[in-house]
Parts: structure tokens; sequence; C-alpha cells
């Protein structure tokens, strides 16, 4: 996977994802969890999977959901509210689903 594809934008309006990298304007969130190939979603949307977004997601400001989720876990999300150029690092950890 390319650089330019790991940095992923998503259009706040039209939940559409932007393949062209980030703006200075975007805010970037940089995403840690207890389970490394969680899968991030934004407003709905895959983004990828967290050992795949080592620079974080760029979006740009208002508010989002950000969830993960992975077949063996409970999924979790959160919605953050970000303004024009925000950098935050976040966990978000997993519960497993016991047998």
């Amino acid at each position: 996977m390319t650089r330019a594809a790991i940095l992923v934008a998503l259009a706040a309006c039209s939940g559409q994802v932007k393949k062209t990298g980030s703006t200075r304007d975007d805010a970037v969130i940089v995403f840690k969890s207890n389970v490394k190939d969680a899968q991030l979603f934004v407003d709905g949307r895959h983004v990828a999977s967290l050992d795949a977004l080592r620079g974080g997601v760029a979006v740009e400001a208002g508010t989002h959901r950000f969830e993960l989720r992975h077949e063996d876990y409970f999924s979790s999300y959160l919605e953050l509210k970000l303004a024009r150029a925000e950098r935050k690092k976040l966990t978000l950890d997993l519960a497993p689903i016991l047998p």
C-alpha cells in the first residue's frame, strides 16, 4: 500500500472517500488499539486496518464517527468534533467476545 493510499481523507458532507491525500486544513487522528489488525470505519465507511494506517487518518473539520471492528472482538466507537488542522492521538481498545 502506498503512503498516499494510507493517508485517507473523507469528505464530511458527502461521505465519499478522497484518495488524493490530505490538505493542511484536514484534522489528522492517529489511533492505537490492543487489536492491531482492527478495521477502521469513519462515518460508516471502511478506511483500512489500523496496522496499515501508521500515519493516521485525515478528515475534514466537523463531527465524525470513528469505529473499530474485528470479528473476534466487540466493536468500539466514538464521535468526535474536530477543528480545522487539529491533530489527535487516541487509544480505542476492543473487548474480546467470549465463547
